[in-house]
C-alpha cells in the first residue's frame, strides 16, 4: 500500500507538470523575458492536399509547437547556462570566445581575417578601383551639398577586431590580412580632401593608455567609457566644418557598474544565459553638455549602430534636429512624426536641404557597403527636386502665355499649321523659352 502510495505522488507530479507546461503553452500566463537575438515572423501554412503532400504544414506545426511550447524560454537559457558554465561554450553560432575570456562576433573575425574582402571582391585591384569611384561619388555629393549649405563628414568607426586583435583566438590572429579597406578609404580622404575621423588609428593610439578597456569583454561597440571622448571629438570637428562655437561633453558622473548597458553587454545578452555572467565594473558615464546657451545646428546621420550610443547621450542634445537614419534604411527621430523607412520618406530632399551638416558613421565590417548608398539616395533627391522645379517652371511659362495675348494667338497659329493639340504646343514654347534663357545665362 505504502509503494502505491509513493506511485500516486510519482504520477501526481508529473501529471501536475506535464499540464503546467500545456497551459503555458497554449496561455501563456506566466510572462517570460523574451529571447535575444533575431527570430523570423512565422508564416502559417494552411492546410490542403499540396501542403500536406510536400510536408510543409507538417513542418508548420512542428515549428509552431516548438515555437509555442511552455516555459520555452526558461530551458533555452537553462540549457545554454550549462553548456556555458561547464564547457565555456555558447550555442550562437555567431559568438565566438577568445583569450582571456574576451568575446567576438564572427563577422567581424570574418572581415579581419580576410573572408568579407573575398566575397565581395576578386582581387585588390577590384577593390581599388571600387573605392576611386566611391570617392568620385563622395566628392560629387560634396559639391552638391555645399551648394545647398550644407557640410558633410565620414566617421570612421573602429571595430574590435583592429584595436584588440591579440584576444582573438589563435587560428583567427594567423589570419589577419595586411590590408585593411578602412584604412585604404582613410588614405584616398586624406588625399581628396574629405572631412574624416579617423577613429580606428586614434583607438589604437590609446591602447593600455586608458584605465578602462576602449571595448567591453561582452560587447562589440565602443565601450560607453569611451563616448565622452569621442562624442566631444565629433562636436569639436562639427563646429570646425559649420563654423561656429559646439559645446563640450563633461562627464559628469563616471558611475562604476557591473549593469552593463545594451552595448556593453550585448554578446552576454546573444548568448541567452539563466544567470547573469560575473563582470567587473567598468564605467557607464553620465554626460551633460558645457554650455546649453550656444545655437544649436541641425543634423542628419547616416550609420550603423557605433551611433546609437551618441544618439542616446548628451551629444544629441548638442542639436535642435538629430535625425538618424539607421543603415540607410530606417528613419529615427525625436522631431517629426514620420518613422518607418527611408524609401518612403517623403521629405528627403527637405531634410538634407536644412540640416547644417550630414554625418556618415560606420565600421569596418560596412565599408563594403559604401555609406549604405546614401551619395544615390542624395542624388535622386536632388534630380528629383530640379525636375519638379523644372516642370514647376514650365507651368508659370505657359500660363504667362496665357497670360499675353499676342503670344498666346502666336501659338494657336503655330498648332493650326503643325497640326498638333495647341497644349502640346504650349509645352514647346514653354520649353524653348527656357533653353533660350539658359543659352544666354552661359
Amino acid at each position: 500500500m505504502k509503494k502505491n502510495k509513493h506511485f500516486l505522488i510519482q504520477f501526481v507530479c508529473v501529471f501536475a507538470v506535464l499540464c503546467a507546461l500545456l497551459l503555458q503553452g497554449f496561455t501563456h500566463v506566466v510572462k517570460m523575458k523574451p529571447l535575444s537575438g533575431y527570430v523570423p515572423n512565422e508564416q502559417p501554412v494552411k492546410l490542403t492536399f499540396k501542403t500536406y503532400y510536400d510536408g510543409s504544414f507538417q513542418n508548420y506545426l512542428t515549428d509552431h509547437a516548438k515555437r509555442n511550447s511552455g516555459f520555452r524560454e526558461v530551458c533555452i537559457r537553462s540549457y545554454n547556462q550549462c553548456l556555458f558554465s561547464l564547457f565555456g561554450k555558447s550555442t550562437n553560432d555567431n559568438i565566438i570566445r577568445g583569450e582571456n575570456k574576451e568575446m567576438y562576433l564572427k563577422m567581424y573575425l570574418d572581415e579581419v581575417t580576410g573572408k568579407t574582402f573575398e566575397h565581395h571582391y576578386a582581387s585588390q585591384e577590384a577593390f581599388e578601383a571600387e573605392a576611386q569611384r566611391n570617392i568620385e561619388k563622395t566628392l560629387v555629393l560634396i559639391d552638391s551639398l555645399r551648394n545647398h549649405g550644407t557640410q558633410f563628414l565620414f566617421v570612421e568607426a573602429p571595430s574590435k577586431t583592429w584595436v584588440y586583435p591579440e584576444h582573438m583566438p589563435q587560428g583567427y590572429r594567423d589570419s589577419i590580412m595586411p590590408f585593411s579597406v578602412q584604412q585604404y578609404y582613410t588614405r584616398l580622404f586624406e588625399q581628396n580632401g574629405i572631412p574624416h575621423i579617423d577613429f580606428l588609428g586614434y583607438f589604437q593610439s590609446l591602447k593600455g593608455k586608458k584605465e578602462y578597456p576602449l571595448y567591453s569583454r561582452y560587447g562589440t561597440h565602443w565601450a560607453e567609457s569611451t563616448i565622452p571622448f569621442v562624442a566631444d571629438s565629433v562636436l569639436t570637428k562639427i563646429g570646425s566644418l559649420i563654423g561656429q562655437d559646439m559645446p563640450h561633453i563633461v562627464c559628469v558622473d563616471e558611475n562604476l557598474s557591473t549593469n552593463y548597458s545594451k552595448q556593453d553587454g550585448e554578446i552576454e545578452h546573444l548568448m541567452n544565459l539563466l544567470l547573469p555572467i560575473r563582470k567587473p565594473a567598468i564605467p557607464q558615464p553620465i554626460m551633460a553638455l558645457s554650455d546649453t546657451t550656444l545655437r544649436k545646428p541641425d543634423i542628419l546621420v547616416i550609420a550603423d549602430s557605433y551611433f546609437i550610443q551618441l544618439h542616446e547621450s548628451a551629444f544629441a542634445d548638442a542639436f535642435d534636429r538629430c535625425e538618424y537614419w539607421k543603415y540607410n534604411d530606417e528613419v529615427i527621430t525625436k522631431n517629426i512624426e514620420f518613422l518607418g523607412k527611408v524609401k518612403y520618406y517623403p521629405d528627403v530632399y527637405k531634410v538634407i536641404d536644412e540640416v547644417d551638416l550630414v554625418m556618415v558613421i560606420t565600421t569596418s565590417v560596412y565599408a563594403y557597403d559604401y555609406m549604405f548608398g546614401f551619395c544615390e539616395t542624395a542624388q535622386h533627391a536632388f534630380v528629383d527636386r530640379d525636375a519638379e522645379g523644372e516642370e514647376l517652371r514650365i507651368q508659370n511659362i505657359i500660363q504667362n502665355i496665357k497670360n499675353t495675348p499676342e503670344w498666346f494667338e502666336s501659338v494657336k497659329q503655330q498648332a493650326v499649321e503643325r497640326g498638333i493639340d495647341l497644349d502640346e504646343m504650349l509645352r514647346l514654347n514653354a520649353i524653348y523659352a527656357i533653353e533660350m534663357d539658359k543659352n544666354k545665362q552661359q
